[in-house]
């Protein structure tokens, strides 16, 4: 029986910089009653990591999961990441440019959402527009395992360029390729693994419902109060000035309005810092 929500923390550089590491320290600050998980490559060296904050569990993986952002989104998308967390009901994914500034982990929970993350401008990394058309933003989400890992077990994903076909191409597809659907059944489900390259909190959030319109995404006026991302000066004057739980890529947009909030927890964040973060930070939402 699944029970509770464990925080996830992928990793993949041994080389994380200073506001990666501040990053990694207030998740165990804040967080640190729950079980927190860091997620690495096999062979990587944690020892930066170890550092800050000297006992953490970690979960190895095959490198290949996060040498890009194909394979990053794709490992987010598939059965087995899902199975690793299976002994609980949510996860948190806290990537290491979130910041979490208070614990309302069980409250937001108790909401029963499929999928809560933060609300999404028209044009995605768009830093003018003012028109939200969803939520969905990973870096900093929370996801219920069992209902997604069901769904990817029955999930019969299109070619994109076959996506309108409808019904006839899948009964096709299930006549042609009938070892497929019992891999989809009992294994890895390849028509998502095979097909689908785009962002994970895309595809659970744009995708998944076209699929599963019983799967629950929190609504914009709720998600604005779990994260931010994207304009936040925005977003914190639709909140009456209240800070949400946490945000994602803090220093990406708007530095300067993250400052007082993050320097109130004690960090310096020096105005000579130079943050670089690596192609894969960067491809990743």
């Amino acid at each position: 029986m699944s029970s509770g929500c464990v925080v996830v923390i992928p990793v993949h550089s041994a080389k994380p910089n200073a506001y990666e590491l501040i990053s990694f320290q207030q998740c165990f600050r804040i967080l640190g009653k729950y079980p927190i998980k860091v997620l690495a490559p096999e062979g990587l060296d944690l020892t930066l990591y170890r550092n800050k904050v000297p006992d953490f569990k970690t979960i190895l993986i095959d490198p290949k999961w996060q040498s890009s952002y194909i394979y990053y989104n794709k490992l987010k998308k598939s059965r087995y990441f899902y199975n690793l967390f299976a002994d609980y009901q949510y996860l948190l994914t806290y990537e290491l440019d979130a910041f979490v500034f208070r614990d309302e982990v069980e409250e937001w929970c108790k909401k029963d959402y499929d999928y809560i993350g933060a609300p999404w401008f028209e044009g995605f990394n768009n830093i003018t527009s003012n028109k939200l058309i969803g939520v969905g933003n990973s870096g900093f989400s929370l996801r219920n395992i069992q209902t997604i890992k069901d769904k990817l077990a029955v999930l019969f994903f299109k070619k994109p360029n076959e996506y309108y076909k409808g019904r006839r191409h899948l009964l096709k597809a299930y006549f042609k390729f009938p070892y497929r659907w019992l891999m989809n059944q009992f294994g890895e489900n390849y028509t998502v693994q095979r097909y689908s390259n785009g962002y994970e909190d895309g595809f659970f959030c744009f995708e998944f419902p076209n699929y599963f319109p019983d799967f629950k995404i929190a609504p914009v006026n709720e998600a604005l109060h779990f994260s931010f991302e994207t304009r936040p000066e925005y977003l914190y004057g639709l909140t009456n000035g209240q800070l949400p739980m946490g945000c994602h890529a803090w220093w990406t947009y708007n530095l300067e309005f993250w400052r007082p909030f993050i320097e109130g927890f004690g960090y310096e964040l020096s105005t000579d810092q130079v943050v670089h973060s690596s192609d894969k930070a960067k491809e990743t939402h």
